[in-house]
């Protein structure tokens, strides 16, 4: 891993040395080109202001542009005029190192015209057009006997149709000179990413290694295993990601151990009681009535393990999302109180009052088979878990969302610390197990899952007066 880091950080770093080096050439030789092309505008301009001040006739009298352009289209630029002119263009030569300048005019055809240079203006082919408009023309052309590509600027004079051109041969970055640059930095830069890649790949996969060996901790068994890694960067954060991960699995299986800890024990209790009486029919000697009461032990104790299998593999379904719903138009409030009335008998054989207080609701797209095994699971914990003489109250009524259905019981509570744990698995089964002792343990965590799927919610308040359960069905 340490190697892998290593040359991809090198080969990144090294891919944009070598970008950068030809950005910066070229970018370089654009800026130098745009530097040369302004310097020879001004130099034109400063030609021309230098011309209409210095310009002299033999006689010390200052020849206007005017009168030079009428000189120079009517072809009459006597030999005094041209050394004049030629001299102040190489005093302007001489300051302006290496550039070559020249005068010209556009004559009546159209062309342009130099006093020098006829055969370079026509090859340097400049705008005309732009010219006689009084604007510059820049061009780069390759001439003929000259090396390399010359760059020129025509500046004209006014309205006069003279124009002053000035030229040089295009600067050019030298490509020994760059590479030989580009090549010391490339090397001193290869070598300091070198080491910065290095150190980079080295802690990398030193912190990569940790979170590898957690994984394959936990793999093998070792729930207790964590990355423990600190810092912000990406690794950091898939490291405590990782961890949360193995918080929540190390979790998941301390459930599933509980869990099947307790079905194991549920499961035992009736076996355990059915074994025994088993054993006693087996040896024969009782009486009709030993035999009838050992029937109806066998037949609750058959009953309770039918309800508890049938409730384990509802769970199943809802956990794995198998579980489907089939809604459709009901009066929610009159199949609840149907529901709630076959209760009556029920409370009546514990010695407790059942009350059923229904308001109308109306009609709603609920499944009535869910709903009625959420009401019914409800009732039976209150009924199950409320001592004699004591009282039920089942209440639905309509809300703003949907529709809301209360269960509420005059038993000893719940404690404080154990309400949140009250939708869990066998929770209330085994920590009121002294109580009443005969129920799956499953119903409230069935109705908990069943009304979360159905998009409602349902609360629990407990105190000295009972505990009251409270479930939220939207529309």
């Amino acid at each position: 891993m340490r190697r892998r880091f290593f040359w991809s950080i090198l080969g990144i770093a090294t891919l944009a040395l070598v970008l950068v080096g030809v950005f910066a050439a070229v970018l370089g030789q654009v800026a130098l080109n745009r530097e040369t092309q302004r310097e020879m505008t001004q130099e034109a301009v400063a030609i021309e202001r230098l011309l209409e001040s210095q310009l002299t006739d033999d006689a010390g009298t200052r020849i206007t542009v005017a009168r030079l352009a009428a000189a120079l289209r009517g072809g009459q630029v006597s030999d005094t005029l041209r050394s004049r002119v030629g001299s102040l263009l190489s005093l302007v030569e001489g300051i302006a190192g290496g550039r070559q300048v020249d005068i010209g005019w556009v004559d009546l055809d159209g062309n342009l015209r130099m006093l020098d240079n006829p055969a370079v203006a026509n090859a340097l082919r400049f705008d005309v057009d732009a010219l006689t408009n009084g604007n510059d023309s820049v061009v780069r052309r390759r001439l003929s006997g000259e090396a390399g590509v010359v760059l020129a600027a025509a500046h004209p004079i006014g309205s006069s149709r003279l124009v002053i051109v000035v030229r040089q041969r295009l600067l050019v970055i030298s490509g020994q000179g760059y590479f030989r640059v580009m090549l010391i930095a490339f090397l001193i830069a290869v070598l300091l990413a070198a080491v910065a890649a290095r150190l980079l790949s080295g802690r990398l996969a030193s912190r990569g290694a940790k979170l590898v060996d957690a994984a394959r901790r936990i793999a093998d068994g070792d729930g207790a295993a964590r990355a423990d890694l600190e810092g912000t960067d990406e690794v950091g954060q898939v490291a405590r990601a990782f961890d949360e991960m193995a918080d929540r699995l190390e979790a998941a299986q301390a459930g599933e151990r509980e869990f099947l800890l307790s079905v194991g024990h549920d499961l035992r209790t009736p076996l355990t009681t059915i074994g025994g009486y088993a054993e006693a029919l087996e040896e024969g000697g009782l009486d009709e009535a030993s035999l009838a009461r050992i029937g109806g032990v066998l037949s609750n104790e058959t009953k309770r393990l039918r309800r508890l299998i049938e409730d384990l593999m509802m769970l199943a379904r809802l956990d794995a999302n198998e579980f489907t719903f089939r809604p459709e138009e009901v009066d929610v409030g009159a199949h609840l109180r149907g529901v709630a009335e076959a209760f009556h008998s029920r409370a009546e054989a514990d010695g407790l009052r059942f009350f059923v207080q229904v308001q109308e609701t109306g009609t709603m797209q609920v499944d009535p088979d869910r709903m009625a095994q959420v009401a019914g699971n409800l009732i039976e914990n209150a009924l199950r878990y409320t001592p004699e003489a004591g009282v039920v109250e089942f209440r639905v009524f309509p809300t703003e969302r949907g529709v809301a259905l209360e269960v509420a019981d005059s038993g000893p509570g719940i404690e404080p610390e154990d309400l949140p744990h009250v939708f869990e698995r066998f929770f209330v089964s085994h920590r009121y197990r002294g109580v009443r002792p005969e129920g799956s343990g499953l119903g409230l965590s069935i109705v908990h899952r069943l009304v979360t799927a159905m998009g409602g919610s349902v609360d629990v308040r407990s105190g000295q007066g009972g505990t009251t359960f409270t479930v939220d069905i939207p529309r």
